[in-house]
């Protein structure tokens, strides 16, 4: 992972539009998950992929920031 991707992640999971944007996009699919029709399985799927994809973002940047800080570490040898 390049440096400059780990920044960019860092920025994006930083940036408070941008945290904004998924935090509404993922309150409003539990908001609405939670008042679906339970016989209604592809409007429960679809609120359920929602979150799912909203944490998987998150998820993403912190793994792009995790490697390049795992790249920057030093290795000790004896």
């Amino acid at each position: 992972m390049s440096d400059h991707l780990a920044k960019e992640a860092d920025r994006l999971k930083n940036d408070p539009i941008f945290i904004k944007a998924l935090d509404e996009i993922r309150s409003d699919a539990l908001e609405a998950l939670a008042v679906s029709n339970p016989d209604d399985k592809t409007m429960i799927l679809r609120h359920q992929q929602m979150v799912a994809v909203i944490d998987e973002i998150r998820n993403v940047l912190d793994r792009y920031i995790r490697a390049a800080d795992m790249q920057e570490q030093p290795g000790s040898f004896a």
